[in-house]
């Protein structure tokens, strides 16, 4: 029993170095990603999901948004390993890659709050919207969300649903 306890105590100090040893970038790229994931369970939730036909919570879509962000998890370890191979080389004190990286990602984990959020129906800032709509229509965002729609239209569609006015066009019947 002595033997077990002293490995998990030094399993448990490992991972607390590794989690304390982190950039302050690299929580806030972990916080991020975790209010985008519960907003995007939320959206699903509400019946508002654009990631799925009929807007509810699908497993395999959760699933397949943990795995991306395990995948841009992995993209910043590999920023991390290039600054160090920089530093090492150098001589010098190098986290250019890795911020540069984290920064993109909290930017594009940002926006999709944001879009969750106007999926909702929150109130969101107009300019903000307007800058959704710009990266939409420069294709910033269909790279990494390729189900991104104009968020306004989107919101006006719910708003018309929840109205009892649905488009007609809209409709289908189950088959």
């Amino acid at each position: 029993m002595k033997k077990i306890t002293e490995l998990l105590a030094a399993v448990g100090g490992a991972i607390a170095s590794f989690f304390m040893q982190m950039p302050p970038l690299v929580w806030i790229l972990i916080a991020v990603m975790t209010i985008d994931f519960i907003t995007g369970l939320i959206c699903g939730a509400m019946g508002r999901s654009n990631k799925t036909e009929n807007g509810y919570i699908a497993s395999n879509q959760a699933f397949i948004g943990l795995m991306k962000k395990a995948l841009i998890i992995l993209v910043v370890l590999l920023a991390a390993l290039l600054d160090r191979a920089v530093s090492a080389s150098a001589g010098i004190q190098f986290e250019a890659v890795m911020g540069a990286t984290c920064l993109w990602f909290i930017a594009s984990e940002g926006f999709s709050i944001l879009e969750n959020v106007a999926l909702m129906g929150i109130p969101v800032p107009g300019i903000l919207l307007k800058l959704l709509e710009i990266m939409r229509e420069k294709g910033e965002t269909k790279q990494q969300y390729p189900a991104v729609e104009n968020v306004t239209e989107k919101k006006e569609e719910q708003d018309e649903r929840a109205e009892g006015n649905p488009d007609d066009s809209e409709t289908s019947t189950p088959g």
